[in-house]
Parts: C-alpha cells; structure tokens; sequence
C-alpha cells in the first residue's frame, strides 16, 4: 500500500530450488536412458533399446516441463508417477522377453513405489505399489520365475520406502510446526516483524557488537499520526491495514542487517546498524517522506514521526530508547510529519534536509 514498488510475497526460492532438482533427476534419468540404449545396440536387444529410446526422449521432455513455470509442481509429480508405472509395464514385457534381467525390472517397481509414496496419499500409494507387485509375483513370474530372495527382499524394501515416507512426512510436519511456534514467539502476528521482546534482544546483541564504533548504531522510533482517529472514525480493522502497509515500507526499506520491530500499538522500531549517522538520518527521514507522499484508498493522508538516537549518545539500552521517545515526542510537539535527531535536537522545527 505505502511505497512505489509492489510488496509482493516472493512466491518463492522454495519453488524454484524444487524445479532445479526436478531438472537435474530428470537429466541424469535421460544420461541413463542413453547408455542403456547404446548397450541394447551393441547387444542386439531392440525391445530394450526402444524402451530406452523413448525413455530418453520423454525425460528430456521432462526437462522442459519441469523447467517451464506454468507447469504446477504437482502435475509434474503426477506425469512422473504415471510415466513410471508406463515404465514398469513396458520393462515386465522386457523381462518375459527375456531382454533385462530380474534385477533391473525389482529396481524400477522400488522407483515407481518410491515416487508414490513420496507424492501421492498413503491410500493411493499403496494401492500403485500393490498392483506393480501383484504384477511381478502374478502374469511376471508365471511367464519367467523371478528371484524369490529378491522378490521377497523387493516387497520388504517398498513397505520399508512406506514407513520411511510416512515417518519423513511427520517429522516435516513436525518441523513446521516448530517453525510456526518459533515465529508465533519472535514475531508480531498482525504485521510480522519482530515483536518486542525479540526486539529487545536484537537491540541488546546489537549494541555488545557495535560497542567499538556505537555511533554506527541508530535507533528510529516511529509513530502514525492522529492513528486513534483512524481507528475510532473507520474502524480497528482499517487501522490493522495501515500498520500492514507500514511495516511493509519499513522492511522494504532496510538492509538485512538492520531490524524493523514492532515495539507497541502504532511505533514501530527501526534497528540501523554500520551506517553512518548522516546515512541513518537521511533513511528515516526517506520513510517519512515515503509515507507522506502516498494516498491510500478509503483512508486519510496518513503522515508518520520519528525520533532517532545514536548509540553513542546514551548508556545502555534503557538510555538509549528514552532519547529516542523524547525525540519522538518533540517531533509530536513540533508539528507531526518529522524526524528530530542529533542534528536538529535543539531545534525541532527544523526542516528535512533536501531530497
């Protein structure tokens, strides 16, 4: 809302670090591919080597979908899962043709069980890997007697692959619900900066850090202007998209060495650390300028104020602070819409330096 470029939530690394992966298996799956077809012809096996064939150009079509970002992550799970049960079909075939050994056929009923458990609900995963092993103990074996030490340590391997899937998946759930318990802890839930008390942390550990050069450390106390009147002519619900849309500018504004932190109500807390002061006063004094110059639809100019303390002038933490929020209130007092720091503390109606 506040700010000339779009927030925007990154739909992520996580998606695009998942479809490197897809693109790496599936290329190293067509350099096998390829190598299995140069065996088939060097030994006069053509079911094998059209297997291949096709294998190598469908995963290197799998390169381009997994590639491709219209292509969802899970259509590309299920185009796998159904290419691997193709692929089971078409090597019991190979295998009653006496064209691959016992060994390659159990290794891809294991792959395609692998896939299903991985990706699909337990139900339909072990209904899939069922079939494919009815498949090699029924028409297979029938046709050409398999291994039965392999045959039996196959059906032992795909119920182990389910135990392990299902044990990964609670453990992942787990682990997520740790990660939502830690942000729920360290984070405000409304706008999701740091809240206070892990803001207070980070200011103390910034502070031991920065205790060599303390004036490369500033804190900005920022408050929304007349914010009660928001709240009492349009609503709390109103006023939380305004504390959003702050927060948002903030974040966007600082480096990730710095800090925003949600300190109470409407003042937020900027954490600027290794900037100069002269850098640090020109930034807040940036969020003030960036704030004033928006509209946002349905609501009131919204204007923010701003005290900013250095480290170096104050002892400790407490200190620290309470200059920062009698700078804030002289910047209340001076008329809203306004930084008051080191350089104009004596004189709070001073102007904002030039743009």
């Amino acid at each position: 809302m506040f700010g000339g470029e779009p927030g925007g939530l990154v739909e992520g690394g996580r998606e695009q670090h998942l479809r490197r992966l897809y693109v790496g298996m599936a290329l190293l799956a067509a350099l096998v591919q390829a190598c299995i077809a140069q065996y088939a012809q060097s030994n006069a096996l053509p079911g094998l080597n059209l297997q291949a064939l096709l294998g190598l150009g469908f995963n290197l079509l799998l390169v381009g979908l997994a590639a491709w970002p219209r292509v969802p992550a899970h259509v590309f799970q299920l185009i796998l899962i159904v290419s691997g049960q193709l692929w089971l079909l078409s090597s019991a075939l190979l295998f009653v043709r006496a064209e691959i050994p016992s060994a390659t056929l159990l290794v891809g009923f294991l792959t395609m069980a692998l896939f299903a458990f991985a990706w699909l609900r337990a139900p339909a995963a072990a209904t899939l890997t069922l079939a494919g092993y009815l498949l090699l103990v029924g028409p297979v074996a029938a046709a050409r007697p398999l291994d039965p030490p392999g045959l039996l340590m196959t059906g032992f391997a795909a119920t182990l692959i389910w135990f392990l899937s299902a044990h990964g998946q609670s453990l992942h759930r787990a682990h997520l619900r740790n990660d939502a318990l830690a942000t729920l802890a360290f984070t405000d839930p409304l706008t999701g900066v740091l809240n206070r008390r892990s803001g207070r942390e980070r200011l103390d550990g910034a502070l031991r850090a920065a205790r060599a050069h303390p004036q490369r450390l500033a804190a900005v106390l920022i408050d929304i202007d007349h914010f009660k009147r928001v709240n009492d002519s349009l609503g709390h619900h109103r006023g939380d998209e305004i504390l959003i849309a702050l927060a948002d500018l903030l974040e966007r504004s600082v480096t990730p060495q710095d800090a925003v932190i949600r300190w109470g109500g409407e003042e937020f807390l900027l954490l600027l650390a290794g900037r100069d002061p002269q850098d640090a006063q020109a930034l807040a004094w940036q969020v003030v300028r960036a704030v004033r110059a928006q509209r946002l639809p349905g609501f009131p100019p919204v204007t923010v104020s701003a005290g900013m303390a250095l480290a170096s002038e104050a002892e400790g933490v407490p200190g620290w602070l309470a200059l920062a929020d009698a700078r804030l209130y002289a910047a209340k007092d001076a008329g809203r819409d306004r930084v008051v720091h080191q350089g104009n503390r004596e004189t709070p109606h001073a102007q904002a330096p030039p743009s």
